[in-house]
Order: C-alpha cells, then sequence, then structure tokens
C-alpha cells in the first residue's frame, strides 16, 4: 500500500538534516562505538507534514543524546528498501521509518528482528513484522469527523442539513486518503439533502486550483469545500479568491472550509477568520512518543506496554495502545482545530512554526 502521492519535487528544506545512503555509510566510522545510533527513514520531503515529522524525530533522538542521521526515498518504495539494508550494515541501535509500502517494509523489518534491532514506524503501519511500536491516526475516522463538521455548519445555515459540498479528494491509491475519503463518503450517505461532489485532484496544488474554479462556475452558490490535507490546499485558496469568494466565516458568501492535517498555514487561514476548522493529525507526537517508547521499553529488552496512554504535552492528551498486526500500536485521535483552540500552544502546526522556526520554503 502507498500513502500519499507527490505532489511536486518541490522540497520544503526546512530545519531537519538530510543524508543519503552514502553520506549515511561514510560518516559511520568517525563516531564513538558507544553512542546509539537512531537513523530516520523518510517517505518524502514534499510536504510540510513530513518535513516536520522528521524533525520531530530528529529533536528527539538527540534530545537522548543518541546519533541522528534522515534518509529519503522520495516517494521511491524500491530505494527506501535499499535505504534500509544499507543503514543495517553499520549497526543501528534502533531505526524509525515512515514506510511508503505497508506490505513491502516487511521484509526488511524482519531482518532488523533476526539482530534484535528495535524497529519504530510512524504515519504508515505495517502490515507485519515485530515492530516495537507504531504510532499514526485514525484517518477513515477523520473522514467522518470532517464531515460532521460541515454538517454542522451547513444545519446552522439552513436550519437543516441541506447544501451542495465538494470534495477535492487526493489519489486513491494513497490509503490515508482513500480511508478519508470513504469516511466523509458514508457521513455524507446519510444526508439525502446534501449535494456532494466528489472530484479526484490526486492531491495536486495546481488541480484542486481548476477542479475549484470549475465547481464554482458550475455552481455559484457552492456551500463548502474540503481538501484531505493542506498542502495543496492552497489551490482551493486561490481559486475561492480568484471567484470573489474567500469570505470570512460569518460573511455573506463565505464558502464553508474543512480540510485534513493542521499545518501552520490552515491554522493561520483559522486566526485570519477564512478557514471553519481543520481535523488534526499530529507528527510531531508521531516522533516523539516513537522515540520516548524505544528509549523507555525496547533499548531495555521490554515490549511496550498495551493500555491507557495519556501526555498533557499534546491537545488530545489520552490515548490507548493496543495490539495490531505488527505490535504494539498508538492511533492518535482526530481532533477539530478552530477558533475556539487554534492558539493553544500544543497544535504541533503552532510548535513547529513558531517554537521551532520551520517555516515553508
Amino acid at each position: 500500500m502507498i500513502d500519499r502521492h507527490p505532489l511536486s519535487r518541490r522540497h520544503f528544506l526546512g530545519a531537519g538534516a538530510v543524508a543519503t545512503a552514502a553520506a549515511l555509510a561514510g560518516k559511520t566510522s568517525a563516531f564513538a562505538a558507544d553512542q546509539k545510533f537512531v537513523p530516520y527513514s523518510n517517505k518524502s520531503l514534499d510536504y510540510y507534514f513530513f518535513v516536520a515529522q522528521e524533525e520531530a524525530v530528529k529533536r528527539a533522538v538527540e534530545a537522548k543524546g543518541w546519533r541522528f542521521q534522515a534518509v529519503n526515498a522520495n516517494f521511491d518504495n524500491t530505494t527506501q528498501l535499499q535505504q534500509w539494508e544499507s543503514i543495517l550494515l553499520n549497526g543501528p541501535s534502533a531505526i524509525i521509518s515512515d514506510p511508503i509500502d505497508s506490505q513491502a517494509i516487511v521484509s526488511v523489518i524482519k531482518k532488523y528482528g533476526a539482530k534484535k534491532i528495535p524497529v519504530g514506524i510512524i504515519d504508515t503501519p505495517a502490515t507485519g513484522g515485530n515492530v516495537a511500536i507504531t504510532v499514526d491516526f485514525d484517518n477513515y475516522a477523520g473522514g467522518v469527523m470532517a464531515a460532521e463538521a460541515i454538517v454542522d455548519r451547513l444545519k446552522k445555515k439552513y436550519g437543516s442539513p441541506k447544501g451542495t459540498v465538494l470534495n477535492c479528494y487526493g489519489a486513491l491509491q494513497s490509503v490515508a486518503w482513500r480511508l478519508r475519503k470513504e469516511g466523509m463518503d458514508a457521513t455524507f450517505k446519510k444526508y439525502p439533502d446534501i449535494k456532494l461532489l466528489d472530484r479526484p485532484t490526486e492531491g495536486e496544488l495546481k488541480t484542486m486550483l481548476s477542479v475549484t474554479a470549475a465547481t464554482l462556475s458550475e455552481f455559484p452558490d457552492l456551500d463548502a469545500v474540503h481538501a484531505p490535507s493542506d498542502t495543496p490546499s492552497r489551490g482551493i485558496v486561490t481559486a475561492l479568491q480568484q471567484k470573489g469568494k474567500w469570505k470570512k466565516v460569518g460573511e455573506a458568501g463565505h464558502v464553508i472550509f474543512i480540510n485534513i492535517d493542521g499545518e501552520p498555514i490552515a491554522l493561520q487561514w483559522i486566526k485570519d477568520g477564512y478557514m471553519d476548522g481543520v481535523v488534526s493529525q499530529d507528527p510531531v507526537a508521531y516522533g516523539q512518543i516513537t522515540v520516548d517508547m524505544i528509549a523507555k521499553y525496547s533499548m531495555n529488552g521490554q515490549p511496550v506496554p498495551l493500555g491507557p496512554y495519556e501526555n498533557k504535552n499534546y491537545f488530545w492528551e489520552k490515548g490507548e495502545i493496543k495490539q495490531s498486526e505488527s505490535g504494539p500500536s498508538l492511533v492518535i485521535p482526530p481532533f477539530l482545530i478552530d477558533a475556539s483552540n487554534v492558539d493553544d500552544k500544543r497544535m504541533w502546526g503552532n510548535v513547529t512554526f513558531n517554537d521551532w522556526g520551520l517555516k515553508y520554503k
């Protein structure tokens, strides 16, 4: 399975360090033999989300006094598997990764398992292997929550759930985007007076722009629009601006705008009054929790315990670690960021942009 599709070759080169597998191999001998080495295998740097996720792992690893390096597969599964093989030759203490292919990654997870090297997986779960801890997001529930947030606003507008909604859905070979669309479709089916315009965009900014502009020409009274990720939804914003529909919440002509992710740019649209809300998934928590669990349990030869998880450093605060097909798994519950909570310092978009200085390039 493939998670997310590349938008473009544009890279968000923020504070996160990027190294090639060759560079990784060349530098290994220069470090003290007794320092723990925990590399990160990233799928891409094409989205702000992935840059933030890598930075979270880097900061957490280095905070432990461990050595960190990252490799980027650029959405090429073969490259990612080769990078895992190269890293294995350098004797890592553990490895953390966001897999491109949930099934293909199992073969190299088993190789690390044979050498008793802990594996942490974030964002895209593996379908097997002995993974020390997986931390990810319920994409289906995220789609349901986004749809319900739109329905609530349509009820306030019309007194009943009705209206016209555009879903600029992403590439369906992406597990995350497919599940988000399925959750949204299932929810809107409950409301026969809501006309859902499901239109493919491949998750590309330019396509979201053209699709939204064309839809506004066909349906000038469009009530709501949704994108499954924030980065490409900048095309929706441009289309709304071009059509004179970029109105603040409460203003005549406002188009309800609800996304999924919670990037800094979405938080700013909410703060400025133009966006109604965004369903958050938390890449900062993914990286930090995974490193903490590996340090506390896996490095000491213990399994990550199942059961309730609580951490007030995160807005969502509570979750539960359950057994999955690849081992212990914490699925972070989705929640809606809107005008009532957007300034909370624990929102990951506020952390990466304001505290870490991770800007868009």
